[in-house]
């Protein structure tokens, strides 16, 4: 499927139902199924300390979210790939809320350790927020 104009990403052509099998999906994608994946820790104010998904590399790596558009998703991010393949969504249907995404964060940052960098980034934000 080809990606819409206007859009950077395109969907993976499955419907799934649900998140273990939209990242088994994304996992097959990549080729790292089987690999030793390391936690993709969150960049953005609303997930910033959570782990939002997992790594093989910078490069390679697919990541949990939710917006109201396409409600609960996985999106799988190729860099090493064609332009029109570096980034895929696979959709869960059937699911409406961010209950569920927020609650896997929270499973997945509950047995990490956080690095360095992102506790320095944290704390930049909470004394930026101070001021």
């Amino acid at each position: 499927m080809v990606p819409h104009k206007d859009e950077k990403e395109r969907d993976c052509g499955s419907q799934h139902l649900s998140l273990v099998d939209a990242i088994r999906h994304a996992e097959q994608n990549l080729r790292c199924q089987h690999l030793r994946l390391e936690p993709y820790w969150g960049t953005t104010v609303e997930n910033l300390g959570q782990v939002v998904g997992f790594q093989l590399s910078s490069r390679k790596r697919w990541r949990l979210d939710y917006d109201i558009k396409k409600g609960v998703h996985v999106n799988e991010e190729n860099f090493d790939a064609s332009p029109s393949n570096q980034k895929v969504v696979h959709r869960v249907i059937g699911t409406s809320s961010d209950l569920q995404v927020r609650l896997q964060w929270r499973k997945w940052t509950s047995g990490a350790d956080m690095p360095d960098k992102v506790k320095e980034e944290i704390e930049f934000l909470a004394r930026d927020r101070k001021r």
